[in-house]
């Protein structure tokens, strides 16, 4: 199966990674000698299953990733126009977006997701990291974790969509993006009882799927990923660490 790939790499570096860099687009900070998103780029380019990469950034910022399997998508006024911009660009059944500041994604860690998501028939998927699998690969890492019925996990940062589907359920997909770092805000949206159960172990991952599809009228799945997909680089612990690691 080909699928398209959407790169979102708008954001302005003036928040909390400014200090560290001078850069004007916090995808193009440096880590190791090479800005952030060409290691986003570079394994998405390597995948056999990817057919077109569209990066939605401004182009006067991001012209030199342009060629080959990568376009560049104007953006819009936040992330959620950025998102739909770039399925707006895709043209296969699925596809997969991602974060540009996951710079320690593997091409090991990308296919397996792509190939898990594949095979669950889902119609959304998410990805997924355990804190145990986190704290184990990179010590020291910070998250914002949840406890699941007796197990932590962290948000991942690439999400597979069935592109027919979004203009249905868009208006939930864009609460589950804008709200996907704040429990609180999430707990809100789902309705706090059953987040409740969930926090009170009487609820796990498969009664979390079948709540979210019920909720959206697809089949939604999320899917225990590597934690190379997990560990992004919003804040400067994270640029240090993975400066540490890719420097290596």
């Amino acid at each position: 199966m080909k699928i398209d790939a959407v790169v979102l790499a708008a954001r302005a570096n003036t928040g909390r990674l400014a200090s560290l860099s001078d850069e004007a687009l916090e995808a193009n900070i440096d880590i190791a000698g090479k800005p952030m998103l060409s290691y986003v780029i570079s394994i998405l380019e390597r995948s056999p299953h990817i057919s077109k990469i569209i990066v939605v950034g401004p182009k006067h910022g991001l012209a030199r990733y342009e060629g080959g399997k990568v376009c560049i998508a104007e953006p819009g006024a936040d992330l959620i126009d950025n998102v739909r911009i770039g399925l707006n660009h895709a043209d296969t059944q699925f596809v997969l977006v991602a974060s540009s500041d996951i710079p320690l994604l593997t091409t090991g860690a990308l296919e397996d997701f792509l190939t898990s998501a594949v095979d669950s028939g889902a119609d959304f998927v998410y990805s997924i990291s355990t804190k145990e699998d986190c704290e184990k690969k990179y010590p020291g890492v910070e998250r914002t974790y949840v406890k699941v019925r007796g197990e932590t996990f962290t948000g991942g940062n690439l999400f597979f969509v069935r592109k027919s589907v979004v203009q249905d359920v868009w208006p939930v997909v864009e609460k589950m993006i804008q709200y996907r770092k704040s429990p609180l805000k999430m707990a809100s949206f789902f309705g706090f009882w059953f987040v409740a159960r969930v926090f009170l172990g009487l609820a796990g991952i498969p009664e979390i799927e079948e709540y979210v599809s019920k909720l959206l009228g697809i089949k939604c799945k999320a899917v225990i990923s590597a934690p190379e997909i997990s560990v992004d680089v919003d804040k400067p612990q994270d640029l240090e660490l993975v400066r540490d690691i890719l420097g290596k």
